[in-house]
């Protein structure tokens, strides 16, 4: 039995899903599992092209913000997290805010996007904003997980790019606006010193009121 169980639930009266962690051990694998399992299996309501059964061929999240996480990067990066960082995300700072993506090709796609399939280039190693985004209905709970779970994760990447300098000692910034990014603004999170997914448990990630409504 999973730790992490994605339910199938009426949300508004369209068929959508739930999540419940039924071990305090569970992992924020456990949770990727979960939500896999489910779009691979369960029957759901997809907002985006009502009346299909599969996600697989339809690529209209590809063309969105795709938001990366410090383990997402250290996945895709395979050794080589500066050189990464530089070609394929693209860093936006206006003021002291940092926000850092997937980078998109000219057509505005992610540059993983296998566009004659409609599906990622580089499935198994897919961000975790892509594995567990579904068009369909989801509980204020998994929104709520799926959310803060991404925050953190994006928060520690943005920690880890202040260490990053270019040859010239400034910081990668693709596109700014009156850039002043302060590494003061991005505390430590359950993320620093993590590798992988299987290493960061859902309850250091989540706030502990959400933990406790999902457990």
């Amino acid at each position: 039995m999973g730790r992490v169980k994605a339910i199938p639930v009426l949300v508004n009266g369209q068929e959508g899903y739930d999540i419940r962690v039924t071990d305090p051990q569970a992992t924020v694998q456990d949770y990727l599992d979960a939500v896999n399992y489910f779009i691979d299996t369960a029957k759901c309501y997809r907002t985006r092209k009502p009346g299909t059964d599969s996600c697989f061929g339809c690529d209209l999240c590809c063309q969105e913000r795709i938001p990366v996480t410090l383990i997402d990067v250290l996945n895709l990066a395979e050794g080589d997290f500066e050189k990464f960082v530089g070609q394929m995300l693209h860093v936006y700072v206006e003021g002291r805010v940092v926000d850092i993506t997937m980078g998109l090709d000219e057509s505005g796609r992610c540059r993983y996007l296998d566009s004659s399939r409609g599906i990622c280039g580089n499935y198994g190693k897919r961000p975790l904003v892509c594995q567990t985004f579904i068009c369909c209905p989801s509980t204020r709970n998994a929104n709520k997980l799926r959310e803060e779970i991404i925050n953190a994760g994006e928060d520690e990447l943005v920690r880890k790019w202040f260490e990053i300098k270019t040859t010239d000692n400034n910081l990668i910034i693709h596109e700014g606006v009156l850039a002043a990014p302060d590494i003061r603004d991005y505390r430590r999170t359950p993320f620093a010193g993590a590798a992988s997914y299987e290493q960061l448990k859902l309850k250091d990630v989540c706030t502990p009121r959400l933990w406790n409504r999902i457990t």
